[in-house]
């Protein structure tokens, strides 16, 4: 960290474009990214600081960005700094921890975004909503937070939010999740 570039992100910022940006490496000191396949914008993986985003693509370019989903401190280091450093601390240990998290990722998403319905895909964004912090819970309504990371219509989203609400298992005021009692396994 100390050789990193810090810089301060608000939410929403898109802050890195792993195909056209230069080799680099953040450090995620603060807040939550999302990697969104360029082309559709559908969100890959989501992380939370403290975390570091590059090193999945800092042998190939994808076309994949990173957005600020809160306000966020990122450090910003060359990819051929970060493995020097990586090489003289001998941290590939920690490279290959990081790696098997960044690969738990994309197997929890496909294991809830693939093959599922969509009442499963609400359910799984629901306790995603649900474990932000407050402030950011409060910044953005369910509907919205639901839509902007899967591929579901906005009109589905709602009937399955509507009826998870009769039902009493969540609460939601002007749009905003409140609280969330035990959700059905099915719908």
């Amino acid at each position: 960290m100390p050789l990193a570039e810090k810089k301060r992100l608000k939410r929403n910022d898109v802050f890195l474009d792993f195909k056209q940006d230069d080799e680099q490496l953040l450090l995620i000191e603060t807040g939550n990214v999302g990697y969104y396949r360029k082309s559709d914008r559908l969100l890959i993986h989501e992380t939370q600081a403290p975390a570091i985003l590059g090193l999945a693509h800092a042998f190939q370019k994808v076309d994949v960005i990173a957005q600020a989903h809160t306000s966020m401190v990122v450090g910003y280091i060359s990819r051929e700094t970060a493995l020097k450093i990586i090489d003289q601390k001998g941290l590939w240990r920690e490279v290959a921890v990081v790696l098997g998290r960044i690969i738990k990722g994309y197997m929890v998403r496909d294991t809830n975004m693939v093959a599922q319905d969509a009442y499963h895909i609400v359910k799984h964004h629901l306790g995603l909503l649900m474990a932000l912090t407050i402030e950011d819970r409060y910044a953005i309504t369910a509907a919205k937070f639901i839509t902007s990371r899967t591929m579901l219509s906005r009109s589905r989203v709602m009937e399955i939010l509507k009826q998870l609400g009769a039902g009493n298992y969540i609460t939601i005021k002007n749009g905003i999740l409140v609280s969330i009692e035990k959700l059905p396994d099915k719908f």
